[in-house]
């Protein structure tokens, strides 16, 4: 993977890192902490590939040895990703134990072997705790890689031992340059409002703008300015929510923060409708379904009754029709 490939805002993080590995100074155990969405996959995958290229070109993995063919085919005996199980929540001790067993192994090319833990802030504690002899006493030509969405959720004794790399969010124009470039023939001003409703964050307004994701929550936005001017809860909307709770559920509490937001600041120019809840109540009110939306989404993988959860939310919700 080339910098060519990466989002613009990366190439001080590309540059930065090839200048350490270069010379020598290089920790064996980089952390890559970020928000979701603003790249630090791709730099991690890129840091993965210029740390195992047979033949670094300009500081980039040259993207055509034997080394960086394996790698983009998935097939690099010598890289070793540790991910959740499909069916799991957490990062298991024994997928750990697995894992630093393989990175023992000798290597198959070249000398460097390559372990990319993602998402490294959902090891459970036996996990973390099995990961630190490794961290504490790292073998000859081993590198550890750890991105974590959640930095604060990875115990001390693990940050302790890494060496951070953050990936800061880019600076708004350049991140809409970016999504204009991506999504040619798509409304600049559309590609605005995705990256103002995603916070900035440019990768999450990418996804919007690839899979429909922004028109989905548009229109969930205007189904919450209509209950906020008087119109009664369609059944219909909870059946289509429940569908994809995740993504319902983050759109709900975006909105609840947005207007929360809204009540001491000026409010955002994208929310819909002309209602504009106010007074103590209205923020207790508002606060409450935020914070109920966001369990909500904790929650949303689990099996519970998406549909009660929803009606009881826009319930609540329908009670900030008469403030203001």
């Amino acid at each position: 993977m080339s910098r060519r490939d990466l989002p613009d805002w990366l190439e001080t993080n590309c540059r930065a890192l090839d200048r350490e590995i270069e010379s020598g100074h290089f920790g064996h155990a980089p952390l890559i902490p970020g928000p979701a969405g603003s790249g630090k996959r791709a730099l991690a995958d890129w840091l993965a590939a210029r740390l195992l290229c047979l033949a670094v070109e300009d500081g980039n993995p040259c993207g055509k040895c034997r080394a960086c063919q394996l790698l983009a085919s998935g097939t690099h005996p010598d890289f070793f990703r540790l991910a959740l199980l499909e069916d799991k929540r957490e990062i298991l001790v024994d997928q750990v134990r697995e894992f630093i067993g393989s990175l023992g192994l000798t290597p198959s090319i070249g000398q460097r072997r390559v372990g990319l833990i993602e998402p490294a802030d959902l090891l459970n504690r036996n996990a973390a705790n099995a990961l630190l002899k490794t961290l504490e006493e790292p073998a000859d030509e081993v590198w550890l890689i750890l991105v974590a969405d959640r930095e604060d959720w990875l115990p001390a004794t693990i940050r302790s031992r890494c060496q951070r790399r953050v990936v800061a969010l880019p600076d708004p124009e350049v991140a809409l340059d970016w999504l204009v470039r991506r999504h040619d023939g798509v409304d600049a001003g559309h590609c605005r409002l995705a990256l103002e409703l995603a916070d900035g964050i440019p990768g999450l307004a990418d996804q919007w703008l690839t899979d429909g994701g922004l028109e989905r929550g548009l229109e969930i936005g205007r189904t919450l300015a209509a209950v906020l001017e008087g119109r009664e809860i369609d059944p219909a909307w909870i059946e289509q929510w429940q569908q994809q709770p995740a993504e319902s559920w983050r759109w709900l509490a975006r909105y609840s923060r947005f207007w929360f937001d809204g009540l001491s600041g000026p409010v955002p120019e994208f929310l819909p409708g002309t209602h504009r809840p106010r007074g103590r109540a209205a923020a207790e009110r508002l606060y409450k379904c935020w914070q109920a939306a966001l369990e909500g989404y904790r929650l949303s993988a689990s099996p519970v009754r998406h549909d009660w959860l929803l009606r009881t939310w826009l319930t609540e919700w329908r009670h900030l029709a008469h403030s203001g």
